[in-house]
């Protein structure tokens, strides 16, 4: 996949397709005044930089709209190039004939983010920034949004810097001593040394080891409600949401398939799936065929709530139902939700689990604040940098992995100082992939194909 030609003029509305009050509609590049300037009246001679000028934009002799424009002159701009920003009514027809009017006077559609693209290779975003700013427009919740635009700011960007300056120092000390041939540089301060190189291991690790609740506030965390039949799942459900998204009945076996459902807690997204319960002995096979798309959800989910009707004991399904669990849910989370506590108790909770009642609305409130207490976690202790790329995530794993390797180099009685440099290079390059200075033009093509055409 290659990168579009950034040395042409692009053209794209900004604004989400259909019909509305405005439109905007954005050319960039180096004839983007001119093209614009051949169907706005009357042209501007040499518009002021972040000037608004209120124009006429015309196919021929026929007036199409009255447009308010803006003129930015490059590197001044979001893109680093003159840019040009024409403010319409939000017609179908009026936005389709403006853009046939700036291609025909010179400019292309714009590829999927080519906007942001053009202002990474510009120079006016790094790499990890111009990520976040395809992020910010789809924050759904108020912590994908602080992530994002914690990103977009650059505190992913600052975390890099700061490990980097760290290793260039120490990959410094290294090189001096390997280009030292008449032996005039003491020899290396290994506790030092190391005691460096470990800082710097453990603050790549920490941001690393951050991304699965980093993932959780972008996408949403995947809840997963399951259980033996008749326990209460889809009451659960239906209660955690505050309206009725489940059938719920007396007679076990009501939900078949899987049902989704959102919820935001606390400023974070939360994905209910509640699945077919899960049966110690299927009948049919529309009971086996709900109980494997069960199992098929777990093992995709964050958390598991498995849910046991505490008012009888401990049933075959119940016990079908945990098997269940640790087979297809072994990386996620399991909370044992012991449900109708409204009840005479049969059977007592377990260490870890919750106790709850659908009717009463006892243990709920505790229970939605534990769906998301990792994501709460990290903004609580002050935390900024928010891992919730993978590709990022990949690099400060890998860079981690680098130092570790070099610190058993150092450790050495007599370290390989060759070895080691290849070590801090090998964790330099991993760390500068972050910022898209090592980024493979495929890479770079990867990720901008996922904005939108405007952006």
């Amino acid at each position: 996949m290659k990168l579009p030609d950034t040395s042409e003029t692009i053209a794209a509305q900004a604004t989400p397709p259909g019909a509305g009050a405005i439109a905007v509609i954005r050319l960039s590049g180096p004839s983007a005044f001119a093209a614009a300037a051949a169907f706005l009246s009357p042209p501007p001679a040499a518009p002021a930089h972040r000037m608004a000028y209120l124009l006429a934009a015309k196919d021929g002799t026929k007036l199409v709209d009255r447009v308010v424009t803006l003129f930015y002159r490059g590197p001044a701009s979001y893109t680093g190039e003159d840019t040009v920003e024409i403010s319409c009514h939000g017609s179908p027809y009026i936005i389709r004939t403006i853009l046939n009017l700036a291609v025909k006077n010179g400019a292309r559609i714009a590829a999927p983010g080519e906007f942001t693209l053009r202002a990474f290779l510009n120079g006016k975003l790094d790499l990890a920034q111009a990520e976040a700013v395809g992020e910010l427009i789809a924050s759904a919740s108020a912590g994908a949004h602080r992530a994002a635009i914690t990103q977009a700011e650059g505190a992913i960007s600052g975390e890099v810097r700061s490990l980097r300056t760290g290793l260039v120092a120490l990959l410094a000390e290294i090189e001096a001593r390997l280009d030292d041939s008449y032996g005039d540089i003491p020899a290396l301060e290994k506790r030092a040394f190391l005691r460096r190189a470990a800082v710097a291991r453990k603050k790549a690790q920490a941001l690393a080891a951050g991304f699965e609740a980093g993932r959780g506030i972008r996408e949403g965390v995947k809840v997963v409600i399951t259980g033996a039949p008749n326990s209460g799942k889809s009451s659960l459900l239906n209660s955690l949401l505050g309206y009725d998204r489940a059938l719920v009945s007396r007679e076990a076996g009501t939900t078949r398939d899987t049902l989704e459902a959102e919820l935001d807690i606390d400023g974070f997204l939360v994905r209910f799936t509640d699945t077919a319960g899960l049966n110690a002995r299927p009948a049919t096979q529309l009971e086996k065929a709900g109980m494997r798309r069960a199992s098929s959800a777990m093992a995709r989910a964050d958390t598991v709530l498995l849910v046991k009707d505490a008012s009888i004991a401990e049933t075959p399904s119940d016990r079908r139902a945990e098997k269940e669990v640790a087979a297809s849910a072994a990386a996620a989370e399991t909370i044992r939700i012991f449900n109708k506590a409204d009840l005479p108790v049969k059977r007592r909770s377990t260490a870890g689990a919750e106790t709850i009642s659908c009717r009463t609305g006892k243990g709920l409130a505790r229970l939605r604040g534990r769906l998301v207490a990792r994501q709460k976690n990290i903004f609580a202790e002050g935390a900024q940098a928010i891992v919730t790329s993978a590709r990022h995530f990949e690099a400060f794993f890998e860079a981690a992995r680098e130092l570790s390797a070099l610190e058993e180099i150092i450790k050495n009685k007599t370290p390989g100082l060759e070895l080691a440099a290849e070590h801090l290079r090998g964790a330099l390059g991993a760390l500068a992939s972050i910022l898209g200075e090592t980024t493979p033009e495929d890479v770079l093509a990867d990720i901008f194909k996922n904005f939108c055409v405007g952006k």
